[in-house]
């Protein structure tokens, strides 16, 4: 058993050492105190990062859903999309039409 200080766990999953402590609060990551100190082991660390498979359009794969329940409203989620007009190639970024936008609403207030 290899123990890792909560850098050390955060160094490995390359996450902040805040999501590690989340983890730990949460029960999602098992820890021990040592003295005043918190330690998780490597191979808990390690098992926690788990890879997960996208598919098209950033669409998770049927197998990744742990239910039928999720995937049924995943999949709600991504036909509301779909009505809605997702173009992956527009811009998504306002910032980049911010002089338009202004343009057009000074011009509503201004008639």
């Amino acid at each position: 058993m290899e123990l890792l200080t909560v850098q050390e766990t955060a160094d490995l999953l390359r996450v902040s050492t805040v999501t590690v402590r989340r983890f730990i609060a949460d029960g999602r990551l098992p820890a021990v105190k040592v003295g005043r100190a918190v330690r998780v082991d490597k191979a808990d660390a390690e098992h926690i990062a788990k890879p997960v498979r996208v598919g098209a359009r950033g669409k998770p794969s049927q197998s990744d859903t742990p239910s039928d329940e999720a995937a049924s409203a995943v999949a709600s989620l991504w036909r509301l999309v779909d009505l809605a007009g997702y173009d992956p190639d527009a811009p998504t970024d306002v910032a980049e039409n911010k002089h338009k936008y202004l343009a057009e609403a000074y011009e509503d207030t201004h008639e």
